[in-house]
Parts: structure tokens; sequence; C-alpha cells
């Protein structure tokens, strides 16, 4: 209502190019394309499947139907929140357009998070105590989603770290231990919270660029163990380490390289409402890098040059690397499990796989194969369901034990021998 009713918002978000998806350019150094937006977001969806607290939450139903029904109606509620946070940024643009300054290059707020603890008191001004119960949702939203995370730190150091090494102790001393642990990774987690609180940009890249080489390894041990057979323990870790080290050092040099591609930004919202001053406390406030909060000038002509940096030429040597779009970091670093893993898995012997724990890609999406060209592809593995002819060619062990007296199993079982 306060950026002039749904259609206005619509056609001023449009004219202002932020409806800017359906950009095919395949150029993998531009911030957002339609293929790092589509395929990185893909990817990062996939990734959430594979961390601890998606694993509790599992553990949590009571069977694989439930746990499937629980993933679908997950996924779908993502969606809508996520569709909800694009309306948001979308209404929040039409807003100060339609206000006529942006808080932005106002400089009324510093960084583009703080633009909704902005804009909420702002719209709410009449309302009493709407403001903060809203601020107070949405802060609680966040640490309910750290909770979360400590809470799988907390079981993940004690289940993999502490129990291995330690002896049998109580069930008093072990939740003693996990909450002393949740207290230290609270305080790891306020450190890291201000040492990234320096970084600029929208809270969801800066997370993107932090979190990949972590997220991005472990994806890709997960889908190797799925899907290549002849994988093993070595080269999961070789492959996860690789991948951790390789995009870990893309991440800081995106960060810390001062010849990264530097992308078209978007154009800003209006100033022209934005109070006016004196050109001379203009002067004084750049002087010292900043301009004090509540005071701009009116019109955009003389921040366009400021604000706006350019390099006459591309990126060179190690900064084109530095370059790559935030979006495809984590595609990358599966992809390095994925090469690394299996060259490195054969330097160790290969050990019998058990078929419930791969998936056999082939035969799923290419049954009209012929089945012993498709037998080549399961790396000796025998999957359930095969043509009669495989069967024939490798007799079940089930089939043998179904042969063997009833007594002779009962003294196996007498003797502890099965």
């Amino acid at each position: 209502m306060e950026a002039g009713g749904m259609t206005n918002t619509w056609n001023i978000v449009k004219e202002k190019g932020r409806l800017n998806m359906f950009d095919f350019n395949p150029d993998p150094t531009l911030r957002q394309s339609f293929w790092s937006l589509f395929v990185g977001s893909v990817i990062s969806g996939f990734r959430l499947q594979f961390t601890q607290s998606t694993y509790q939450r599992i553990k949590a139903t009571p069977t694989e139907k439930t746990a499937k029904r629980m993933y679908l109606i997950a996924s779908l509620l993502f969606l809508f929140v996520s569709a909800l946070s694009a309306m948001t940024g979308a209404v929040m643009f039409a807003y100060y357009q339609a206000k006529g300054c942006d808080p932005l290059l106002a400089n009324q707020v510093r960084n583009p998070n703080q633009l909704m603890a902005k804009m909420l008191p702002e719209i709410f001004k009449d309302t009493p105590c709407l403001p903060g119960l809203f601020l107070a949702a949405l802060f609680s939203a966040s640490l309910s989603t750290m909770s979360s995370v400590f809470s799988s730190m907390s079981a993940m150091f004690w289940e993999d770290i502490v129990k291995p090494h330690t002896k049998p102790m109580s069930d008093k001393q072990a939740i003693r231990i996990a909450q002393l642990s949740v207290l230290l990774f609270g305080v790891l987690a306020i450190m890291v919270a201000f040492g990234i609180s320096s970084i600029k940009g929208p809270i969801p890249r800066i997370l993107d660029i932090t979190g990949a080489c972590m997220s991005g390894a472990t994806l890709g041990i997960m889908l190797l163990g799925w899907f290549i057979p002849t994988a093993n323990a070595l080269g999961a870790l070789i492959g996860g380490v690789v991948s951790f080290l390789f995009v870990g050092w893309v991440s800081v040099g995106k960060l810390v390289s001062s010849g990264v591609r530097v992308n078209d930004k978007l154009e800003p919202a209006s100033t022209e409402n934005c109070p006016r001053f004196n050109i001379s406390v203009l002067a004084n406030a750049t002087e010292y890098g900043h301009i004090p909060s509540g005071i701009m000038w009116n019109g955009t002509n003389m921040v366009t040059e400021a604000t706006q940096a350019s390099i006459a030429t591309g990126p060179q040597g190690l900064d084109v690397l530095y370059s790559l779009s935030y979006k495809w970091l984590l595609p990358l670093g599966m992809c390095l499990v994925f090469i690394v893993g299996p060259i490195a898995s054969r330097f160790q012997a290969q050990k019998p796989v058990d078929p419930s724990l791969v998936v056999p890609v082939c035969d799923h999406l290419s049954s009209c194969i012929p089945e012993k060209i498709r037998k080549k592809f399961r790396c000796g593995v025998k999957y359930s369901g095969k043509d009669e002819e495989t069967i024939k060619d490798e007799p079940d062990i089930m089939d043998e034990l179904v042969s063997v007296p009833e007594n002779s199993l009962k003294a196996f079982d007498d003797n502890n021998v099965c």
C-alpha cells in the first residue's frame, strides 16, 4: 500500500531491472545468471539433506514413509518461504522508490542486511508494539536455527570425538560434556559473527562464500558413496580434503583480492526526496569515508560515479578464478570430490560393496541400454531386480542358503558360527 499497490510495486521492480534472473549468459564470473541461480540453488538445496540437523529430524520420524512425507512437506514450505523472502525484497525496494530516498545511498544504513530492521519501524510506527514483535519473531527464528546447529555439533562432538577416545561414563557426565560443548561452539559462533560482520553484501552471499568449502566437500563425499561403487574411504578423505582446501582458497581470494571482477550494480532507488545539505558538508564527510546518518543530497548525479567502480580491463591471472560467481563455489567443491575421489580410491584395495548403499544410476536412467553394457557400469556390485540372465550368471547367496538343511543352520547358530 505504501508503494502504491501491488500493480505499481510490480512495475517498479520490473522497470528497475530486479527481474533479471533469465540472463542466459554462460559467463561463470557473472554474479548471478540463470545458470548459476538454477544449478547453484538446486545443488545448495540438495546439500541441506546431508546436514546433521536434518539427519536428527529424520531419526525422529517413526517410519521411512513418514520421513519421505516430511521431506515433501518441508520442500514445499521451503519454496513458499523463499518466495516470501523474494517478495519482501521487491516490496522493500518499491517502498523506498515510492518514498524517494534510498537508505543505502543516504547512508541511513551501512549494510543491506539492515534494511528490514529499518523499514519495519517506519511502516508500523502508528501501531504500538508491532515493530518490536516483528523483530523479536525475526531474531527468534534465527536463534531457533542456531540452536539446531549447536545441538547437531554437540551430538557429533560427543559421538565422533569424545566417546570413542574416553572410558565409559554415566549419562549425567555425557550430558554435562555436551552442554559445555554447546557453550564452546556458541562462543566460537559469536567470534565468527564479529569476523564476518565486516564483509559487505547480503547474508546469503556471505554464507555461500564462507560455507561452500565445507558444504561442497560434504555433499561430494555423500554423493561419491552413492554413485561411484569403486570409491572407498581413502578416496573420500583425499577428495574431501582437496575440495575443502581448493574452494576455501578461492573463497578467501574472492574476499581479499582487489582485482576480482566487479559486476554492474543494479540501479538504486530514487533519492529525490532525501534531505538536502550544503556541498561542503559532503566534501568533509566523504573525506573521512562516510556520510553522516540522515543527510543526503537531492538527485543521483553526484553518487553514480562515486559508488560504481569500474575496471577497464578484466581480471588477470588468479583473479579470474577468484571472480567465479559465489553460486558456483559449492558445485565446484562437489565436482572436485567426484574427480579426485575415484582416482585416490585406486590406491586402496576395494572391498565388497553393500548394494543397498549404492544408487545404480545407469539402471534408473538408461533402462533401454542392453544389460551387458549396464552391467559394466555396476562395477561388480550385484543389485536386486536384475533380469534372469544376470541372475543365472551371478547366483545370489540367498539361493545357496535355501538349499542348506535346516538342522545345519541350527547347528551354525548353536555354535555361534553365523
